[in-house]
């Protein structure tokens, strides 16, 4: 599910009115100005280095960078030596004058993957570190790494059918992709392609990962290569028995309606299968689990020296089982069992030793994350880090990367980070044998590191608390080679946030974003930033996430973040209090730091409480404005679920538990915004795009209707074409300008003495 990630703005007439109504100084060509960057920038972020790899021998470093004011990516080289930076391909190099395409499986991979830019958005690296694979427009690349001519390995086929996820083999040899549903091979130095797979169906895959192991296990990608180049393991996933929907854009009846395999809480899954194959081709070595027991794969892992060995979870994500698998017969042998009475959190850090003798493995069994050794029959050696350490494991899914970052068994250690809180982040070394850990990064930023398989030389990646960020290349002796350079556009301004710690034990962290020219005398509405569910924090030390916050505090009000019970990294009972109770734990818990926050700042008006949300976050504004009228005077819901029976398996059933038929949960009808739909007092302003293919537009739909029907007053603002994320700049516009007049009609006017308030106000 989708944390609000959207790039938004605020419309110029608006904001200018609000100024005045406020005092802000501000002036309609100021508020262009930053309309305009905001937007054009994607919120400052354009131009900085991303999908920073650094080559295996750390001679070099490449990365992904747009231009800031362009959302098309190109890829750059630094010279470790030289410290020198060059264009290694561009887009125009590899299509000519053509225009980018995006095949219909590449859009739906990106938008399960939240990513919109153009250009090369991934690469891949020959082992050896002399080969770069880019793919664009449904066709793959190949350049050397040390630069020169890009060559076209992978075509589209007779059909048209795009190429995509294209991978190059450990020996840098072959490559491997996707194409019309099934596994191709090709060699990088010309010649035809193989298919490695038949039978596939607009019902039934290969080599893809199926539509809920993209969207909530964050496993993008259906293959993965043998070590030695000679194999490849790929899932078959067969959605014939999957709930089928029927989706159209009603703002384009000229389109096909398609039908789209959806599974619902309680309704069959993808059947997937996973089987080994030749590179040369023949026949599939099937592998073997009890499918009705286990019936998602999270995670595969193949290494050298090492057996292939995958993740397991049953359905309702109460039990995790690490396996290895017999790559010649299929067979499997159990390594590592977790349960946990809630739900089993994923991890991504798996890594086996380059012996095969010993594995290390990220567990949360006893309460709290740490990383662990583990012999080759699965039998726990050693804990590498304590409970209290903070070992922050790594999610592979969207959020930033975390826990194991690399491994350096010549020396003996293994780099982790650790966050004690979502307030911290810092690199340490841990070592393999056991003993203290010794820090590497230390001090007030957020850290992170990219490192060099076979060298000491790595990315040393520093987050400052004034939004800003260095990214230095750190050379074997420790010196710095230079810094990866940014194009970024500087924010116009630096945000005042104040962090605090608030409401009852073990206090919650809250951002609080007030007017620039503050004036403490006065009362001002607040308007209250929300996600609410499952997920990474909200609240964050750094000031780039508060831009957009500042902005409309300067236009009067004070804008709040809350990180409720269900935000990850404040240990393991305070993440799995939400089980069961999306509808009354994290609503509790923004109420009660509202109130504490109100009661220590009079300037706090909860007379005049606006909530903001997308995703879960819009889910939590309908709730809110309907549970708790007497705190919440307006709700903007966007794109919100407000029947769970009607999101995804995967997601739903883990918090929420199995329905009928296929389970007995029954934690939906108290959960569901539907059930409370008769209460709606206060304002609410419902915005969905039209063409959602994660939070349905029927699920506003359905809502629109059951408030009709109950005799009540909304507002409905449907984006033509839009899906979960709002792509289109001008809409960006156009819909804060509606969220924004939305708030200015019902939170300007000081009602704080309006019956039933006072006492919201926790006075």
């Amino acid at each position: 599910m989708l944390r609000d990630g959207m790039v938004r703005a605020m419309p110029i007439a608006l904001l200018l009115s609000a100024a005045l109504a406020a005092g802000a100084a501000t002036s309609p060509d100021r508020d262009l100005e930053f309309l305009r960057s905001y937007v054009q920038t994607r919120g400052w972020a354009l131009g900085k280095p991303v999908k920073i790899t650094v080559l295996p021998d750390g001679s070099a470093v490449l990365f992904l960078r747009a231009q800031p004011r362009k959302a098309e990516n190109r890829l750059f080289r630094f010279d470790v030596a030289t410290g020198q930076v060059r264009e290694l391909v561009t887009p125009e190099q590899v299509l000519g004058s053509e225009p980018e395409q995006l095949s219909a499986e590449e859009r739906a991979r990106r938008e399960r993957m939240r990513v919109t830019d153009r250009g090369f958005t991934n690469f891949d690296v020959s082992e050896d570190g002399k080969l770069v694979l880019v793919s664009l427009s449904g066709r793959a690349f190949v350049v050397p790494s040390g630069g020169g001519p890009a060559r076209q390995v992978a075509g589209t086929g007779p059909k048209g059918e795009a190429v995509f996820d294209p991978r190059l083999s450990p020996d840098g040899a072959s490559v491997a992709f996707v194409r019309g549903g099934e596994l191709w091979v090709a060699s990088v130095d010309g010649g035809a392609a193989r298919q490695l797979t038949q039978g596939a169906t607009p019902l039934k895959t290969h080599a893809q990962a199926e539509f809920v192991a993209q969207e909530e296990l964050h496993r993008f990608t259906g293959y993965w290569w043998a070590p030695d180049s000679k194999r490849l393991v790929y899932e078959e996933a067969d959605s014939s028995a999957v709930e089928q929907l029927w989706f159209g854009d009603p703002a384009h009846p000229e389109r096909r309606v398609e039908a789209t395999p959806y599974p619902r809480p309680g309704k069959p899954n993808a059947k997937i299968a996973f089987g080994i194959v030749s590179a040369q081709g023949g026949p599939t070595t099937w592998i073997d689990w009890d499918k009705r027991k286990w019936e998602y794969v999270s995670r595969l892992h193949w290494e050298k020296n090492a057996p292939l060995t995958m993740q397991f979870l049953t359905r309702d994500e109460k039990d995790l089982l690490v396996a290895a698998v017999d790559d010649r017969t299929g067979k499997t042998r159990e390594l590592w069992r977790e349960h946990d009475d809630a739900w089993v959190e994923i991890a991504h850090d798996f890594h086996w030793l380059e012996d095969g003798k010993r594995f290390l493995w990220s567990s949360e069994s006893r309460g709290e994350w740490q990383l662990q050794m583990h012999s080759a029959d699965g039998k726990l050696e050693r804990d590498l880090t304590a409970l209290e350490f903070g070992y922050a494991p790594s999610s592979g899914g969207r959020e930033a990367p975390g826990g194991l970052l690399h491994v350096d068994e010549q020396a003996g250690v293994a780099l982790v980070l650790r966050a004690k809180d979502p307030q911290e982040r810092n690199i340490f070394e841990v070592p393999l044998a056991g003993g203290a850990a010794r820090v590497v990064t230390q001090g007030p930023d957020l850290y992170r590191g990219y490192f060099a398989r076979d060298a000491h030389v790595w990315v040393r990646v520093a987050a400052s608390r004034s939004g800003q960020t260095r990214m230095e290349v750190i050379r074997a002796d420790g010196t710095v080679a230079g810094q990866l350079p940014s194009v970024a556009e500087a924010y116009p301004f630096e945000p005042r946030v104040e962090i605090v710690k608030a409401g009852p034990s073990p206090g919650f962290f809250a951002a609080l974003v007030r007017p620039r020219d503050f004036d403490p005398q006065r009362r001002y509405p607040v308007w209250l930033q929300i996600y609410g569910g499952p997920s990474g924090p909200e609240v964050v030390p750094f000031s780039s996430r508060y831009l957009i916050d500042q902005w409309i505090a300067d236009h009067g009000y004070v804008v709040v973040r809350i990180d409720n019970r269900g935000t990850t990294g404040r240990g393991h009972a305070f993440e799995r209090a939400v089980a069961g109770k999306f509808a009354e734990v994290p609503l509790e818990d923004q109420v009660a730091v509202l109130q504490a926050l109100a009661r220590k700042d009079p300037a706090l008006d909860l007379g005049r409480v606006g909530i903001f949300g997308h995703s879960f976050g819009g889910y939590m504004a309908a709730l809110a404005v309907m549970r708790r009228p007497d705190v919440f005077r307006a709700g903007v819901a966007s794109a919100p679920v407000v029947d769970w029976m009607n999101y995804d398996t995967a997601y739903t059933e883990r918090y929420l538990g199995i329905p009928p038929p296929a389970g007995s949960a029954d934690d939906y009808p108290r959960n569901s915004v539907i059930q409370y739909a008769k209460d709606l007092e206060r304002p609410l302003l419902i915005v969905h795009g039209t063409a959602d293919d994660n939070v349905h537009f029927s699920e506003s739909l359905l809502l629109s209707d059951t408030l009709f029907r109950a005799g009540k007053s909304f507002d409905f603002l449907p984006l033509a074409g839009m899906t979960h994320i709002i792509s289109d700049p001008s809409l960006q516009v156009r819909d804060w300008q509606r969220v924004f007049a939305f708030f200015e009609d019902h939170l300007r006017t000081d009602q704080s003495t309006e019956k039933g308030h006072a006492a919201s106000n926790g006075r």
